[in-house]
């Protein structure tokens, strides 16, 4: 998994994983950039692999980013998004525009990495 800012520093892409052996790394990445910037926008476009627990992950950074008054949304996905975001009962469309509730619904029954 890597973390790239893009050049005009508006958003962050990841690539590679987004898994539950890169769950507590990315997520502290995030809380660390959330810190020094005003928003996380993210570019998912190229992931590879997703699972519940890198969905879990951008719930926790979500929740993270509303305690802290910040904006946050997902500007791309990939197949890979959308099949896991699918089998937890959300669509990516649905991913990308919702607010806490429907994430948090979506993985109702699984412990925040944050907590």
């Amino acid at each position: 998994m890597q973390m790239l800012q893009d050049q005009s520093d508006t958003s962050l892409e990841l690539t590679g994983d987004l898994d539950i052996d890169a769950a507590v790394e990315v997520h502290k990445a995030l809380l660390a950039y959330l810190e020094h910037h005003a928003r996380i926008w993210l570019d998912l476009s190229k992931i590879e692999y997703c699972d519940a627990a890198g969905v879990q992950l951008l719930v926790a950074a979500q929740r993270s980013a509303e305690a802290a008054g910040k904006p946050f949304a997902i500007i791309a996905v990939t197949e890979a998004f959308t099949t896991v975001c699918a089998s937890l009962g959300i669509s990516s469309g649905q991913f990308i525009a919702a607010t806490s509730p429907l994430l948090e619904s979506a993985c109702m029954g699984k412990e925040s990495i944050d907590a």
